[in-house]
């Protein structure tokens, strides 16, 4: 009697532990993934159009500290939060790259260069994105600051600025991608004007080494204001 009692107990205090335990999974938050491109615009030049030049996005670099999939937000000036249920679709690198290339191509009509013919004659732009900052303050602001440079592949004009949006933002972390989303979207608007510049200045106005003809140098531009004249 006394051996069937205790295993009547172990069966119970199983049975109790494994309940305990799918309610507690069944408890856990979903995780939660969120994307800086936007589907409401198309980003797909026309491949059967006729186009003036080529982009080329390189990767986009970013600080280590919020190169996670994760999102990354300021608690402080020194100190950060790691959410883990609440997740980038993609590494944070290409959601920022694919962002400003859908941006970018909207803007000047130009193709990347991956998805064009390659005939040859065409110029490359090559756009490089160094991101220094990118910080997410809930319900205050978010914040990028980064360093970027335009190149055309077949000459010597290049374009090399440095960047710093903030955004206001509300509470959530909706809010918060929105925020980075609209700052990107800022910095894809000024690369596209240097890129236009470049395009116009590199065709129209060949540049010369002052006392060495036929040599030709690096253009000298001014980086565009950003949208609202933010810097």
């Amino acid at each position: 009697m006394l051996t069937e009692f205790r295993s009547w107990r172990t069966m119970v205090r199983t049975a109790a532990g494994v309940g305990l335990a799918v309610l507690t999974a069944c408890a856990s938050p979903p995780t939660r993934f969120y994307t800086l491109g936007t589907a409401s615009e198309a980003t797909i030049v026309n491949r059967t159009t006729s186009a003036d030049y080529l982009v080329d996005m390189r990767p986009v670099k970013v600080p280590a500290a919020v190169a996670k999939s994760q999102l990354v937000v300021q608690v402080n000036a020194a100190q950060v939060k790691v959410l883990e249920d609440d997740r980038w679709a993609s590494p944070l690198a290409d959601e920022i790259r694919d962002a400003l290339l859908a941006d970018l191509i909207r803007q000047v009509g130009a193709p990347d260069w991956r998805t064009a013919a390659q005939t040859g004659e065409i110029p490359v732009y090559q756009v490089a994105v160094d991101v220094q900052r990118f910080e997410s303050w809930p319900g205050s602001h978010t914040l990028v600051d980064a360093i970027w440079s335009v190149i055309a592949l077949n000459g010597q004009e290049a374009l090399t600025c440095h960047s710093t949006v903030s955004q206001p933002v509300s509470s959530g972390y909706d809010a918060i991608v929105d925020g980075h989303r609209r700052a990107l979207s800022n910095i894809a608007a000024q690369i596209a004007k240097g890129v236009r510049e470049l395009s116009v200045r590199s065709t129209a106005h060949p540049i010369r080494l002052t006392g060495s003809p036929g040599r030709t140098g690096k253009m000298t531009l001014t980086c565009p204001a950003l949208r609202g004249d933010q810097n």
